[in-house]
């Protein structure tokens, strides 16, 4: 018989985010580690991947705001 040797255990666990990515947000995330509200904003283009506002965000969200007046109406 011959003795293996015992490797240890790879961990690759990946742990979830347990808050939202944007700046200043505590809600659970729900999609791509955004809550939904932050989400959609990402969708738009207001949000980078990591959570950081775009370097055009002023522009973009009053353009998002806008948009949603007229979608409401």
């Amino acid at each position: 018989m011959s003795k293996k040797a015992k490797s240890p255990k790879s961990n690759n666990v990946v742990s979830l985010p347990v808050r939202c990515l944007a700046e200043d947000c505590s809600q659970k995330p729900k999609r791509l580690s955004f809550c939904d509200e932050h989400f959609a904003w990402f969708k738009e283009g207001l949000l980078t991947r990591s959570g950081e506002k775009a370097k055009d965000f002023d522009k973009k969200h009053q353009s998002y705001q806008k948009r949603l007046l007229k979608k409401a109406a």
